[in-house]
């Protein structure tokens, strides 16, 4: 397959950016929307790096289209610092195709080939939005995965680039304050262990910055879904969401004593976190 896809001509598939669908119970409960898949046709001031994210993006479409039987492919989306406009040059493009089943993961997993990335396909499928909960084996313990409804409760921020929309209403989801108690434990036992057996190079930054978007909307207060929507939320200069971003800035420039610095007040955050969450 992988010789196949490969071989794949951007002429052998013809999708239109625009059409017209029907409506279906697990998709959009609208009964006609106007889509249009090649969303980032409407930016403005595209960056060099954004354009050549594109050529992958529309690549990694194509293999994925070829990969599955069309009956089987539900929709792709693309969510991520790409469709933020938060891409920097060490950023992956995630691309993620919905399967109506869960055996048909693997094959568009195989559209992983070197010609797509920084482009990464990982796919779920409606049996698992069903059931919230991953059907495929983690090869980590704790499995440090993010749930199905996580993906459901973003994804008015994901870029649809092919297929029907989801209806997020025709699938369980969990409350916020659930999702804030399974995150702590999920960063406290996985990313921060991870970090320290050094199976990650870097502490949980990312994942700090959507807990505290979960906290935030578990008070009602309305959070954009980016790192600069994140970081404006919280009204407190000494709140450790400062300290996360300026280590993300830093990258790999961070050194050793500033992300150990980090992980203290982490956990202390975290610690505080679930007190006020369980109180």
């Amino acid at each position: 397959m992988t010789e196949n896809l490969m071989e794949c001509k951007m002429s052998e598939i013809i999708i239109p950016s625009i059409i017209i669908y029907p409506g279906n119970t697990h998709l959009d409960p609208k009964d006609k929307k106007v889509l249009n898949y090649d969303f980032w046709k409407s930016w403005k001031d595209i960056t060099s790096t954004e354009r050549k994210a594109i050529e992958k993006i529309v690549l990694a479409r194509q293999l994925i289209i070829q990969s599955l039987p069309i009956e089987q492919l539900v929709a792709i989306y693309v969510k991520g610092s790409f469709v933020r406009r938060e891409m920097g040059p060490d950023s992956d493009i995630d691309i993620v195709p919905i399967v109506a089943k869960t055996s048909f993961e693997g094959n568009a997993f195989g559209t992983n080939i070197p010609k797509i990335k920084p482009a990464v396909v990982v796919p779920l499928s409606l049996e698992e939005f069903k059931a919230n909960r991953l059907l495929t084996p983690s090869r980590f313990s704790p499995d440090l995965r993010a749930e199905p409804d996580l993906f459901l409760m973003e994804l008015s921020n994901y870029g649809l680039i092919y297929g029907k929309p989801l209806n997020p209403r025709a699938f369980p989801v969990r409350g916020h304050k659930q999702i804030v108690t399974d995150e702590i434990s999920k960063i406290r036992n996985g990313y921060i262990k991870a970090y320290e057996t050094g199976r990650h190079s870097i502490p949980p930054i990312k994942e700090v910055f959507w807990l505290v978007e979960f906290y935030q909307r578990s008070k009602g207060i309305n959070v954009d879904h980016s790192f600069r929507g994140i970081l404006a939320s919280v009204n407190d200069d000494g709140h450790l969401l400062h300290q996360a971003y300026r280590l993300k800035l830093k990258g790999k420039k961070a050194t050793l004593n500033e992300k150990r610095d980090y992980l203290v007040n982490l956990n202390h955050y975290l610690d505080r976190l679930e007190a006020e969450i369980k109180g």
